[in-house]
Formats: structure tokens, sequence, C-alpha cells
């Protein structure tokens, strides 16, 4: 039997590294090929990139436990699984506070427990969409006629920003936007590039099946499907100047975003008999932000320049000033040269979250503060991310616009790469450079100081059977790695009820948050602790056995 060695002995060396050397200039080839009707060549080697820096950039997250630091990501998790694992089971388990596609993306990788338990899942998930949001932005950019270096001059803008790489090991829902609004807007620059004539139902599966997922993953998603029904109708009429025509393109795209959007209004009114429910219920963004003013945030509600003036520096210290020049030069340069043709509107379509962004905060809908707002805070910069692709492709564009100068053309090359690199390294020399870093430092730091992570711990290392009463508290069960159906929480409604009237009846287990203060002044501590906390008949039956700053942990006396 051939050894290993015996057969690398039969292949010569010479043909060895000629088939290596081959390999490598056709891969290379490729990435400068034009894309065929449905093929983009080098869009597979761009996918591996993406990959491989999702592998070691997960690794190094979950080792360290950062993938675990923001509590909206273990909200994340919680809700995927729970779904299957919870004492009242189902559909309606995932709630109305987030759009439904993130968590139902999570939710076959949630049903192993250590996947759940480490937050592996969510990096699985935001592994996927890095590399959707790669090759996506890669096959753009081909499909709107630039060559190998703009190409992968996009693919770098993605792959060295730190802040999008991190977010995607957790299990947050903004790779999963950007991912399909970079699909959703890949298949709307195919229909619109294509020589030949694309279907309606083309146009439906390739970009409007994508976008239908965006709308029903953030609600940048609902501006995506508006705008794209609009640029469809707009392009079909100057592709046949007939209306019949735009009409029906302009339905094609907007087919499934509907029906998404139908089954979401359907399950709010089934599930809570308000189908406005994520609007306008007590869990809803604005129901949310209800006295976020007295507390001296939203101070740029209102206000046009202080709005752009938050979202702006959310914009620096999470894609850099460095690619925010050269993406701005190159948008100058792609207006000069094309005003509002078809190129245009695909590249601006990639713009349309930011739009929404900087709209919702401006009419109180959204919250975003940074070390440059009033007041100076750490809170959501993440979701400025959206404009990394935009920011990629127009990078993409000034570099093909760079290669048809031969004068500027290695002087501009190295200029671009030059950038990319330097911001790259900007980020890697200090990660709280990134105010994403900075926020999920913050919020690690907020969980050890409050003592939440010491309890959280010391149930996890204690526990030993039983049901447990806890309050709302999605944003720390996966690290406690108890199973949701040991919990009894408002997610499960009357039973949460029942065993909050009479605790000793339902659960061996008690996690309380009280009072942050001693005189019980202030904040006065949780549900739980204003129900039982200070009842007679609950302290005769439960001991405390855990104690750290305001966190309370008793056990049942007696089994």
């Amino acid at each position: 039997m051939s050894t290993l060695e015996d057969v690398r002995s039969e292949v010569p060396q010479d043909s060895l590294r000629a088939l290596l050397k081959n390999r490598a200039r056709d891969s290379w080839a490729a990435l400068d090929a034009a894309p065929g009707d449905r093929a983009v060549p080098g869009t597979l080697i761009v996918v591996g990139l993406a990959g491989l820096v999702a592998l070691v950039a997960a690794v190094l997250s979950i080792r360290s436990g950062a993938g675990m630091a923001f509590g909206d990501a273990q909200a994340h998790l919680t809700i995927a699984r729970r779904v299957t694992d919870s004492l009242a089971p189902g559909f309606s388990q995932l709630g109305t506070v987030w759009l439904p596609i993130p968590q139902l993306l999570l939710l076959p990788l949630v049903q192993s427990t250590t996947l759940w338990h480490t937050g592996i899942s969510g990096a699985i998930l935001g592994g996927v969409a890095l590399m959707g949001i790669t090759s996506g932005v890669y096959r753009i950019s081909a499909r709107l006629g630039i060559r190998r270096f703009g190409r992968l001059a996009a693919v770098m803008v993605i792959l060295t920003n730190s802040s999008l790489v991190y977010e995607c090991t957790t299990a947050m829902t903004e790779p999963t936007l950007i991912m399909w609004l970079v699909a959703s807007v890949a298949g709307l620059t195919r229909w619109t590039m294509s020589k030949r004539e694309l279907s309606a139902g083309e146009l439906m599966v390739f970009s409007g099946l994508p976008a239908a997922a965006a709308l029903l993953s953030r609600y940048e998603g609902w501006a995506l499907t508006f705008v794209g029904t609009l640029v469809v109708a707009l392009v079909a009429w100057r592709r046949r100047r007939e209306l019949k025509y735009a009409v029906k393109m302009a339905l094609a795209f907007a087919l499934w975003p509907f029906i998404a959007l139908s089954w979401w209004l359907i399950y709010n009114f089934a599930v809570f008999g308000n189908p406005l429910e994520f609007a306008t219920g007590q869990y809803s963004a604005s129901a949310l932000q209800v006295g976020l003013p007295n507390k001296g945030f939203l101070l740029y509600q209102g206000y046009g320049g202080l709005t752009i003036w938050t979202y702006a520096w959310a914009l620096i210290q999470t894609v850099g000033i460095l690619l925010i020049i050269l993406g701005i030069i190159g948008a100058f340069v792609l207006a000069w040269r094309r005003g509002l043709d078809n190129h245009v509107l695909m590249v601006w379509m990639l713009a349309v979250p930011s739009g929404f962004i900087i709209f919702a905060m401006y009419v109180g809908q959204t919250v975003m503060s940074n070390d440059h707002a009033l007041p100076a805070a750490l809170w959501n910069n993440r979701f400025a991310l959206s404009a990394l692709p935009f920011i990629g492709i127009l990078i993409a564009y000034l570099c093909q616009s760079l290669a048809e100068k031969s004068i500027l053309r290695r002087v501009g090359f190295s200029v671009v790469a030059a950038a990319i690199v330097l911001q790259a390294a900007w980020w890697v020399v200090d990660l709280d450079h990134s105010a994403v870093f900075a926020e999920a430092s913050a919020s690690t730091a907020q969980k050890v100081d409050s003592g939440a992570q010491a309890a959280m711990r010391y149930l996890g290392a204690n526990y030993d059977g039983g049901s447990i009463l806890i309050d709302e508290s999605g944003g720390i069960l996966p690290e406690i790695g108890i199973p949701l159906r040991e919990y009894y929480n408002v997610s499960i409604g009357d039973l949460y009820t029942a065993a909050l009237a009479d605790p000793a009846a339902h659960v061996r287990w008690v996690f309380m948050r009280g009072p942050t203060n001693g005189n019980g002044d202030g904040d006065r501590g949780d549900a739980i602790y204003a129900a039982v906390g200070r009842r007679a008949s609950f302290l005769s039956n439960y001991a405390e056995v855990y104690k750290s700053g305001p966190f309370r942990i008793y056990r049942r006396i007696g089994n």
C-alpha cells in the first residue's frame, strides 16, 4: 500500500509547482473575468476568504467571551431556543420585540445546548452572513463592470472592518440584515445589467425574496422594500417605456415582501390581539423610549443638524474616516460620470438603510449615542455598519475610474490600498477605537460591576435541579446554561403569574434583583423582588444562598 510520501515521490516537484502555479493564475484571472448570465467567476474564492476570516474571528471571540458581551445577542439566542425549549413552547415565543428572521435562522443551531450556551450558534450564523455580505459585494461590483482591483478593494473594505467581523461572531441582527440587503441588491443589479431581459419570476426570486427576508430582519428592510419597488418601476420604465411592464415588474419585486409583512401583521394579531403590537405594544420601540428624553437622550429628535452629527460620528467610529473620505470621492466621481443612470441607482440602493436610520433618529424612533453626541454615551452605533457595503462599492468604482487613467493607476491604487490597510491597523492597535467594541466592553464591565455575571455563574455552577423563578432576563439565560424549560418568567404568561403568586408551589429556586442601594430609593428592583422579596411567607420557605450587589438567589428549604 502506497504511503503519502510514496505518492509525493511519484509526482515530479516541477509538475507540482506548475500545477499550483496554474491554479493560482486561473484564480487570479477569475477575479477579473466578466460575469456570466448567472455565474460570477471568482465568487467561490471570495467566499472561501471570508469563511477563513469568519472562522479565525469566531475562535478568538468565543474563547474570550466577547461573543456574549451584548445582552441583546443573548436575548436573540434565548428567543430562538424557547420556541422548542420552554414550559410554553411554540412559535408565539418569538414575541414581537424583534423581527423574527434572525431568531428563526438561529432556531436549528440553538437546539444544541452547547452551541446555545457558548454563543457558537450566533458565530455560525454570523459567519454565513459575512460570507454572504462579502460575496454579494463582489458580485455587485462585477456586474457593474468593475474590474479586479476594484472588486478586491470592496471585498477588503468588508473583511478588514473589525466592527463588522466582530458582530459576525455574535447573535446580533445587523449582519443578518446586511446579508439580505446585499443579496437583494445583487439580484436587482443582475436584473438591471443583464443583456438578457430577465423575467418577473427571476426578479421575484433573486431580489424580492431577499428583500422580504430583510423586511423581517430589521426595520431598515422596510425602507429597502419601499425604495426598491420604486427603483424597479423606474428601471423597467426606462427599458421599455411601457407603464404595464413597469407596474408588473414593481409588483413582482414587492410580492414576497408584501406576503412577509402580511404574515407579520397576522402573527401579531393572532398572538397579541393587535396587528400593530410591534409598533404600539408595551415592548415596542416607541414604548421603551418614552422615558428617554427625561434622561437626556434623544436630544437630536427634531434637529437635523444634531441627528446628522450623531450619525456621522457613529459612521466614523465603525467604518473609519479614511474609508469614508475615499467613499465620498467615489460618490462624486460616480455622479459626475454617470449622473442618475441605472448603475448609480444600484449603488445608491445600498445607502437606503443609512437614510432610514437618519430619518428614524430624527423622528425619535431610533436611539444612538457616542462620545461626540449629546449626551456622551455608547449606544447602538453598530447600526451604522449597514453603510459599509455602500462605501465599499463607492471605493470599488473609484478604483475602476483610476484604472482607466494610466497616469493615475499605480499611484491611485497605492493610495486606496494604503488607506484600507491603515484603517484596519487603526482598529487593531486599539479595538476600542471602534464604538462597537467599546460598547461591548462597557456592557461586559457593567455585568461584572453590577454583580450580574457573578450571580449567573453561581446559579449555573450550583444548580442541582428544580424550576427557577426569574424576571424576563433573556440577556443572561444562555450564560447560565440551564435549559429554558426550567424557568418561570414572563414569556410563559399565566404560568409565570401563578408562580409569582405562590413560588413554593412551583419553583425550587428564585433569582431576583433587589434595590441598588440599601434604602430602596431609586431603582427598586425587578418584578420578582417587588412581588415576593419582602413577603414573610416567601422568606419562611426559602433560604438566601447567594447575594452579590443587588442580585439574590434563594433556594427552597427542605427540598
